[in-house]
């Protein structure tokens, strides 16, 4: 097998470790040898740990870094992170560089499939409701980019991830500092509330814009605490009449949203983006387990129908199969994973948790979560 992050890849997660792309599962060795500053990042593709991986690859094996891509590829789907990497740098040659970067994680949405590390808002309420010691959570801050300085040249794409881009200073800061250093394209991850449109209309050079969007309307505010709606598909609109920019959207899809996919596909397949991808949380309490068997037959029926509406959409039909094979893959593990009483109670343990720190109530949001936080 042929991964382009392993050849070319550099993530830089939040305890500054580098790994070769955001879905790599850092073992503590690992993490022990490649902290960012105790490498040579100019020949880090060519240090041992990196080649033996490769080496596995390369025999058709999947390491066990790689955990995620090979769940999403089992699934027969197309938008792992390594087809993903395959298909976007495909004219990668030599030393050329893929840059992954978290320079903070402040953020003003605490969505509720996302971890401490990754928002400091989360961190915080996670901390209230006594899930963590805050003292405990590795996610460090970079104000200084110069170290990047000696592979600057071969820096071909930046992907720029927060807390929220727009919102967290040192995300800022970078972007000013690789304005001024390098000449990549930029791909900016977003929850789409707060968009700078002067840096979006001056940028030089290719632009990709990532709004991570999991529901419609009210629903969406509660999957992703801090959206206003109508705001952020506002900005949407905006940033996708930007000629320069090319717009995507990537979904988490979860017991939190999976009645709301429907609704989110029905209104994308009016002007589907460039790119639709479709995550999942690691943990088994936010996926299919969850879901009590009587309630089954009706989310099935309706995802059913989300199919037959993208079915019926001219979409490119790359983005067509993928967009199918997520929602297949979805029903296919309703049908099949048993319902999980364990995983039933984690679940409803930590929305109410949430619930009450967040001061919201599931309830008021969505009628399938409600039945599903009450159905035992």
């Amino acid at each position: 097998m042929e991964c382009k992050f392993i050849k070319h890849g550099i993530a830089l997660s939040y305890d500054q470790v580098l790994k070769p792309c955001c879905a790599w599962r850092t073992t503590p060795d690992w993490a022990k040898q490649n902290h960012y500053k105790n490498t040579d990042i100019q020949n880090w593709h060519q240090s041992a740990q990196v080649i033996e991986q490769y080496k596995i690859l390369q025999n058709n094996q999947w390491p066990q870094h790689c955990s995620e891509c090979e769940s999403i590829e089992n699934q027969t789907r197309e938008d792992s992170m390594r087809g993903n990497g395959n298909r976007s740098y495909a004219d990668y040659v030599d030393d050329d560089i893929t840059l992954e970067i978290r320079p903070g994680n402040t953020c003003n949405f605490a969505c509720q499939t996302c971890w401490p590390e990754a928002s400091s808002r989360v961190a915080q309420y996670h901390s209230q409701a006594g899930l963590i010691d805050i003292k405990n959570i590795n996610s460090q801050r970079l104000d200084n980019f110069d170290f990047l300085l000696p592979i600057a040249d071969r820096i071909k794409d930046v992907i720029l991830l927060g807390g929220e881009p727009f919102y967290d200073k040192a995300c800022l800061k970078f972007l000013n500092w690789a304005q001024q250093h390098l000449q990549s394209r930029v791909m900016i991850f977003t929850n789409g509330s707060m968009i700078d449109m002067n840096f979006l209309q001056s940028h030089a050079g290719k632009l990709t814009i990532i709004f991570s969007l999991d529901a419609v309307g009210r629903p969406a505010e509660y999957v992703r605490p801090g959206t206003v709606w109508s705001d952020v598909w506002t900005n949407y609109r905006a940033v996708k009449s930007l000629p320069n920019v090319e717009v995507r959207v990537n979904i988490t899809c979860s017991v939190y949203n999976y009645w709301h996919l429907t609704d989110l596909l029905d209104l994308l397949c009016e002007d589907w983006p460039s790119v639709v991808t479709f995550g999942q949380p690691r943990e088994d309490w936010y996926k299919e387990s969850v879901i009590p068997t009587d309630l089954k037959p009706g989310l099935i029926e309706r995802l059913t129908q989300a199919l037959i509406k993208i079915n019926a959409t001219s979409i490119e039909s790359g983005q067509k199969h993928n967009a199918l094979n997520a929602i297949k893959s979805t029903i296919t593990n309703l049908n099949q994973i048993d319902f999980s009483i364990e995983n039933h109670t984690a679940f409803c343990k930590f929305v109410h948790s949430m619930d009450r720190v967040k001061q919201l109530n599931a309830a008021d949001y969505c009628d399938f979560l409600k039945k599903i936080l009450t159905d035992q």
